[in-house]
């Protein structure tokens, strides 16, 4: 008997669409109580978000674009209808991060060659936008502070900053496929300002990103590309670095007060039980994976830039610390935890190629159904703590 493909597809989108409506609702009611704490003096619920809206609208604070976006609601409508448009837009940005992860697997697996299976694909947005540190309680009691994770739900520039980081990348992608013979100016004038627009969320992203392009640009330069090209596509970077020099100095301020100092495992060591073991598990299932590409992991170029990523963010994280009032603060992990999203994403396009495309050994296969059963408990891990976020737990639990 013929399948309806067409038809199983229709069911499928019907079952995406029933998964982000119930998850948009679950987060508009989590990112409400989070805010409503900024009138109804509750206790519980607590969150950064709150604290970026009380910054942005109270103190005068603009540390970020997001100041700007909470400011222009409070002026336009009450208060409290205000923080219900703040929470609307964040569950929007939380959602909507699920299709653009989807749109980006795609195109990833465009220019690799391979097609998947369309639920897989989505399997790998869902999962990637849910899951955080492999939790086990013996190694780190809290659920998120200790360990290093992909996704939170109290951090409202982090929230800003994943979506765009996403568009950034998928427009990148389509940049990156021609610039060597010319470069789109439409393309990269997109590109450009997506990239900045991200950096004004949160710098993070651009901390992470700017020197895996550089690694990229020098090697291209050194198989002859076009110097022009090149430099072209390393202009990119000015305007989203003026606005992190822009931002740093209303972070930090200009009196010398604050800075950045070389103290290793510091930021790392910060808080949690068992920062070693914490840090293994924050990774487990890409390092698991990683085992089975030890000697050809460079050969897939995406999870190769994935994981050049993630090591920018470890060394960053690992080296650096903020000093000062900001001290405490351990603004390396943004770019640790983004970079950390895009391994997962990329990890996991490479574990399907491993188990249902390529033809490989028994060993990587084996190596994969290890590393998949890590990841099933990274995103059962995931969805628990958003449970507990959503009873009104703070996020210190």
């Amino acid at each position: 008997m013929d399948i309806d493909w067409e038809q199983k597809k229709r069911g499928f989108r019907a079952v995406y669409f029933i998964y982000l409506l119930i998850y948009f609702t679950v987060l508009f009611m989590l990112y409400y109580n989070q805010t409503a704490v900024l009138y109804n003096g509750a206790n519980n619920f607590e969150s950064d978000t709150a604290v970026h809206i009380r910054m942005a609208v109270v103190d005068g604070y603009y540390h970020s674009l997001a100041a700007f976006v909470y400011l222009f609601f409070a002026k336009i409508v009450r208060f409290e209808a205000a923080l219900m448009l703040i929470a609307t837009l964040l569950a929007i940005l939380t959602v909507g991060a699920i299709p653009l992860t989807a749109g980006l697997v795609r195109e990833v697996l465009k220019r690799s060659g391979v097609e998947l299976y369309d639920p897989l694909i989505w399997v790998i947005a869902f999962a990637g936008n849910i899951l955080i540190a492999f939790y086990v309680k013996a190694a780190n009691r809290a659920h998120y502070i200790g360990y290093q994770s992909p996704n939170m739900w109290h951090n409202s520039t982090y929230t800003f900053m994943r979506f765009f980081a996403i568009l950034t990348m998928i427009v990148f992608l389509k940049l990156y496929d021609d610039y060597k013979d010319k470069v789109s100016i439409w393309k990269w004038l997109l590109f450009t300002l997506l990239l900045t627009v991200t950096t004004g969320f949160k710098a993070s992203f651009l901390t992470v990103f700017a020197p895996v392009l550089a690694i990229v640009l020098i090697r291209d330069l050194c198989k002859k590309t076009k110097f022009l090209n090149v430099f072209f596509m390393a202009l990119s970077v000015v305007p989203p670095i003026a606005v992190m020099v822009v931002q740093s100095i209303v972070l930090s301020g200009t009196d010398g007060s604050n800075g950045y100092a070389i103290k290793p495992f510091a930021a790392l060591s910060m808080r949690g039980d068992h920062p070693k073991a914490a840090l293994v598990l924050s990774v487990l299932f890409p390092v698991i994976l990683l085992l089975a590409h030890i000697k050809d992991f460079y050969k897939d170029k995406y999870y190769f830039w994935s994981l050049v990523m993630w090591a920018v963010g470890f060394v960053e994280v690992f080296l650096f610390i903020e000093t000062g009032e900001r001290a405490l603060d351990s603004n390396f992990m943004w770019g640790y935890s983004i970079s950390l999203f895009f391994l997962f994403v990329s990890s996991m396009i490479r574990l399907f190629k491993d188990l249902f495309v390529e033809k490989t050994s028994i060993v990587v296969k084996i190596i994969g159904c290890v590393a998949a059963a890590a990841l099933v408990w990274h995103v059962v891990s995931g969805i628990n703590y958003l449970s507990i976020l959503y009873s009104g737990v703070t996020y210190f639990a």
